[in-house]
């Protein structure tokens, strides 16, 4: 029996969750009865001492009882668990790689436990050459490109049905601060929408270079309007920053932290996606965007060159040259035929390479080629010292 573990599986949860989601749904389909742990269960939060000691508990017990045959990891951080059990003990497993926390630097141990995954899956091809390219020992890496979840089904909710702790109550979960009231906020006919984390430890992610580049879009689309969707430690430098830079109040709208029916609203009302990020891994939030017909401004020097279609579904920029960035957006809210053009075109490539049915096809593939020998048996052990 395998097992899945993840950091968090909620539906409001960021690209992490979605990607663990999209994992458990495929493996536990594929094999019934997958046993599923979840470090965050239901609640945004960060896990305390006490809340990872049991975790980690939970996974190295069910490997040392024989409970699991193999485990997928659906983040890397999650590996650190693999410690605990004897090396004997230890069942095989596979670990999904997501982008810079995989080819930046890594602990000794990690690069260690990294190496004695007996597969390592990826979130792109850019992802899997980056990841090699930084740790070349750690053996070869697998691109899976992800896909969009299906409509979210209660009955197969992932957080009804885990081994995990309580929720702490007060956390103010991603459910907890979803707002269903898109009244409070005003999206004109020349909305650029951006969705994603506003932390200080990744700023490549294009907010500023967005907002540097406004007054020229303004000079060329008065009715401009940047809607940035998310929140994090940098939010209030960002607000700061759009503060100085001499537009309208209405101009640049921060709004937080938006999910479900809310932000779907956002989508369809805007006219174009724009998140010009140098470190993406893949980048759900494109996929997003391409399924309400958006099309899409990302950068070329990352895995955004593998889902936009540069001049088909949407155009790839250099993040240094915030000039053409500003071209960019000028020309998509200009042209209205460009942009129905790109957005079906967009709408064909989210449903059709990217899809659901595309990713767990290849997600099985992957993991039975790995644990399974040709009789069906789950694979020995991969121990190590």
């Amino acid at each position: 029996m395998p097992a899945v573990c993840a950091i968090e599986v909620a539906a409001e949860g960021g690209g992490i969750a979605a990607v663990s989601r999209m994992a458990w749904s495929v493996v536990q389909r594929q094999w019934p009865g997958t046993q599923l742990f979840v470090l965050h269960p239901g609640d945004a939060g960060r896990a305390g001492f006490v809340r990872k000691g049991r975790f980690a508990a939970r996974i190295a017990s069910a490997q040392v009882l024989g409970r699991v045959d193999w485990i997928l990891f659906t983040h890397l951080q999650l590996l650190r668990v693999q410690q605990l059990p004897p090396a004997g003990l230890r069942r095989p497993y596979a670990v999904f790689l997501h982008g810079i926390e995989a080819w930046g630097p890594l602990s000794d141990s990690d690069t260690h436990l990294l190496a004695g995954a007996t597969l390592r899956l990826a979130n792109s091809e850019f992802t899997a050459r980056r990841v090699m390219a930084a740790h070349p020992d750690v053996g070869p890496v697998v691109a899976c490109p992800l896909a969009l979840m299906p409509p979210v089904d209660r009955r197969d909710d992932p957080a009804d049905d885990h081994e995990g702790d309580a929720p702490d109550e007060g956390r103010g979960g991603p459910a907890d601060r979803t707002c269903d009231d898109d009244a409070s906020v005003s999206v004109g006919p020349a909305a650029v929408l951006i969705v994603g984390r506003m932390l200080a430890a990744e700023r490549y992610k294009g907010h500023d270079q967005l907002i540097d580049a406004w007054p020229r879009v303004l000079q060329s689309v008065p009715a401009a309007q940047l809607i940035v969707i998310g929140d994090g430690d940098d939010a209030a430098r960002l607000r700061e920053r759009a503060a100085q830079a001499g537009t309208p109040a209405d101009a640049i709208v921060f709004t937080g932290f938006i999910g479900g029916r809310t932000l779907d609203l956002l989508y369809d009302r805007c006219a174009v996606f724009a998140m010009p990020s140098r470190g993406e891994g893949f980048g759900l939030v494109y996929l997003e965007a391409m399924a309400h017909r958006l099309p899409c401004i990302g950068c070329r020097d990352n895995a955004a060159a593998e889902v936009i279609v540069d001049g088909e579904t949407g155009i790839l920029v250099d993040q240094a040259d915030p000039g053409r960035l500003a071209d960019a957006v000028v020309r998509l809210l200009s042209d209205r035929e460009l942009r129905a053009r790109m957005g079906a075109a967009g709408f064909r490539r989210a449903h059709g390479r990217f899809s659901f049915e595309r990713f767990s096809s290849q997600l099985v593939g992957e993991l039975r080629a790995a644990f399974e020998q040709p009789t069906g048996a789950a694979a020995a052990p991969k121990a190590f010292a």
